[in-house]
């Protein structure tokens, strides 16, 4: 009797249970995380479209001046050296530029912000095409970078902010494929465009690009970016400790490049621009409104990350420059060659950013470290052992295989730094990631294309000695990012 009675009550309280159960699954917890995708599909597509398209030509005109290289040094008589930092600077004054827009974006709304850098930009592009002399055509790249500077964090911020966090992987995809396949593929568009109107006709091109996503944003971008309360101010002193202290370098690596020799031209700079960068370091921790928010860094897995980040930049940067110059001078081919040895490359990354996203959000990092750095190692080392007489087929499969594995690297390790963060910090984390990534990667260009010149026989600083020199010191960047990612890098993040 006892043991019926004792049957009948459990089955009164499974009764009980499964009429309890839809109500719990008609009011469960709130879900913090359905908020960060709230946009209807066809609202979010209409603004990540224009952003995009404005990013991509923003990103584009980094690595345009690469293959009209050999042009702009033939006409205004300037060397190798000076010649790159029309891309090496442009790279160089983004980074400094997407530091402060983690300010920028948390203090205006994002229209206003992406209508403003498209502004720059264009701005910039106009000043190129009239450009008399070689210090008049830096500068207008300067300006254009300055727009570049705020749209390709705020894009980034933006994609982050319409997509949960279980789907970072496909968010930053998108963005991957600005960062990646634009660069990629500006070699190639601006090779045809040399060859048949000249260097100039590229920023005609951009410009109206630029012009058009102006018009768009005022006619169709809505705000989608959810900002803080109290935005902050602006720390002054920590903007200019940050930015003197990388141009100090800049100019320590120029002067290493032009110079030859490692002396005071050298050194004073390089110690003076490192004194700073500690100075506005520990600065950072001390205030309670930082210009960057490098507490950020105390999260094992964002600081990993980013680094891994940062090397797969240095990996792509240098080489982007260096394979146009070893096809046109001294291969002694076209711009429109050096371009399309570049293009499947390209194509490559485009087509592996999405491969490379759904494979984080499916398996994390590690399987993706291995295989970039090993792929990346394995074409670096190829291209240093590249004889002059190397077929272009040869260069364009080694350039795609160095191209394939950065995809493996960079946009799924910017992905992975942000899982662990909180919503409120990922306008901070974008800013110093993008800004990281751009200086060092410029400073790396820099460094790379010094050692190519210094090996160097001839007076341009290109020769296949120098290039090959280059290439066996470039082996190092995934040696280390390869360690950081499996001994350093905690295996799991907070999805």
């Amino acid at each position: 009797m006892d043991t019926n009675e004792t049957n009948l009550e459990d089955a009164a309280n499974a009764s009980r249970l499964k009429t309890a159960a839809p109500a719990a699954v008609a009011d469960p917890e709130p879900d913090p995380e359905p908020e960060r995708d709230g946009l209807p599909l066809r609202q979010r597509r209409v603004v990540l479209g224009i952003m995009v398209s404005g990013t991509t030509a923003a990103c584009i005109s980094q690595s345009m001046m690469i293959a009209a290289l050999p042009a702009v040094m033939h006409e205004y008589g300037i060397s190798a050296s000076s010649g790159q930092l029309l891309t090496t600077a442009y790279i160089f004054v983004l980074g400094l530029i997407s530091a402060m827009t983690g300010y920028l974006m948390n203090r205006f709304d994002s229209k206003k912000l992406f209508f403003a850098s498209m502004a720059s930009f264009a701005v910039g592009c106009a000043a190129a095409i009239f450009a008399p002399n070689y210090p008049c055509l830096l500068a207008a790249r300067l300006l254009q970078a300055g727009g570049a500077g705020i749209c390709l964090p705020l894009v980034q911020l933006v994609a982050l902010n319409i997509y949960p966090k279980s789907q970072y992987g496909q968010a930053t995809a998108i963005v991957g494929m600005i960062i990646g396949f634009a660069p990629a593929i500006g070699p190639t568009i601006s090779g045809f465009l040399i060859d048949a109107w000249g260097w100039r006709s590229m920023f005609w091109m951009l410009g109206a690009i630029a012009l058009a996503v102006m018009v768009l944003t005022v006619l169709l971008l809505d705000d989608v970016v959810r900002r803080p309360d109290h935005p902050g101010h602006f720390d002054l002193v920590s903007a200019l400790l940050y930015s003197g202290g990388f141009v100090l370098v800049m100019i320590a690596a120029t002067m290493l490049e032009s110079g030859g020799s490692v002396g005071a031209g050298f050194i004073v700079p390089l110690l003076a621009g490192a004194a700073g960068l500690v100075v506005f370091a520990r600065r950072q921790l001390r205030v309670s409104e930082p210009f960057l928010r490098l507490q950020c860094f105390r999260d094992k897995t964002f600081a990993v990350s980013t680094l891994i980040v940062i090397c797969a930049h240095m990996m792509f940067m240098a080489p982007s420059i260096m394979v146009p110059l070893f096809v046109q001078d001294i291969q002694g081919l076209s711009a429109t060659v050096s371009g399309l040895t570049l293009l499947p490359g390209a194509i490559m990354m485009g087509v592996m950013n999405p491969i490379t996203g759904r494979l984080l959000d499916r398996r994390g990092p590690r399987p993706l470290i291995v295989a970039g750095c090993v792929t990346v190692l394995a074409g670096t080392v190829a291209f240093a052992l590249i004889p002059a007489s190397a077929p272009e087929w040869v260069v364009t499969v080694l350039y795609g295989v160095r191209v394939t594995g950065i995809a493996c690297l960079m946009m799924p390790l910017t992905a992975w730094a942000c899982t662990t963060l909180d919503p409120d910090e990922l306008a901070q984390a974008s800013a110093i990631i993008t800004s990281a990534r751009q200086l060092i990667g410029s400073l790396s260009a820099s460094v790379f294309i010094a050692a190519m010149a210094l090996t160097s026989q001839n007076a341009l600083g290109v020769d296949l000695g120098g290039f090959d020199s280059s290439f066996w010191l470039q082996c190092g960047v995934p040696v280390l990012a390869f360690v950081l990612g499996m001994f350093v890098l905690p295996a799991k993040g907070k999805r």
